[in-house]
């Protein structure tokens, strides 16, 4: 059995589950309309994965994890839902669909959105809101009518479990370590009063190797000659 008939098949038997529930509630109004609804749900998804083109159907087989093949086997393992719900408890049908929705939804029809949003974005966002709807359905429901923590519990993680197997793999972020950073790296900021100080001695570094005259000590400044003194010099005397 392909993955295609083994997906229709438990669904088709999800299908019936829900048109006897139907039955089995039809005195209250309110309760007949939800399994009325969550069959037209499971309706919908069945036509959707049978519109599928082959070549989606062959990307799926394909898997390179084999995730598929394995959940094919884990939905054949699920107990079938019982022939008769004339005495079903309210309670017990939504552990039932619990039962029969968490592999599929979780294992196969996340997937194939994730896969699919990768080629066709129209069939892959037609199938994520009809997968979305049902799960959002059954998650309100059970709130409402199970009166189970536990059940409740439950219809919350699928949703959210849903949410998370659709989105892409976040790809790893590594952050480097002290000991791995360079040098360079691992050189800490100057501080603003290091900075000015800096700055303030590179000013006063003249360029290159070249002497400038403000840069001579005073003692070799050139010594001024006598005429300044007053006195004649010898050779204004001779002339």
């Amino acid at each position: 059995m392909n993955l295609l008939d083994a997906i229709v098949e438990h669904q088709n038997s999800l299908l019936l589950f829900y048109r006897k529930l139907e039955e089995r509630f039809e005195e209250n109004s309110v309760i007949r309309t939800l399994w009325h609804d969550m069959a037209a749900d499971v309706a919908l998804q069945v036509e959707s994965l049978k519109s599928l083109p082959a070549s989606s159907w062959n990307q799926f087989k394909n898997a390179p994890d084999g995730s598929f093949e394995s959940a094919v086997k884990a939905v054949k393992e699920i107990t079938a839902p019982p022939e008769d719900a004339a005495n079903i408890l309210l309670c017990d049908c939504f552990e039932i669909s619990l039962r029969l929705s968490e592999p599929v939804v979780l294992k196969i029809n996340a997937r194939m959105v994730r896969l699919l949003r990768k080629n066709t974005a129209a069939p892959a966002l037609n199938l994520y809101i009809l997968i979305k709807s049902y799960v959002t359905r059954l998650a309100r429901a059970t709130e409402s009518f199970a009166g189970d923590p536990m059940l409740i519990r439950r219809a919350q993680l699928l949703l959210a479990g849903l949410e998370k197997e659709v989105q892409e793999p976040a790809p790893e972020i590594r952050i480097p370590t002290l000991n791995t950073m360079s040098a360079k790296t691992q050189k800490k900021p100057l501080s603003g009063k290091a900075n000015a100080k800096a700055a303030k001695e590179t000013a006063n570094i003249p360029p290159g190797n070249v002497k400038t005259a403000s840069s001579k000590p005073a003692k070799n400044a050139p010594i001024k000659s006598k005429a300044t003194s007053g006195k004649t010099p010898k050779t204004a005397k001779r002339a």
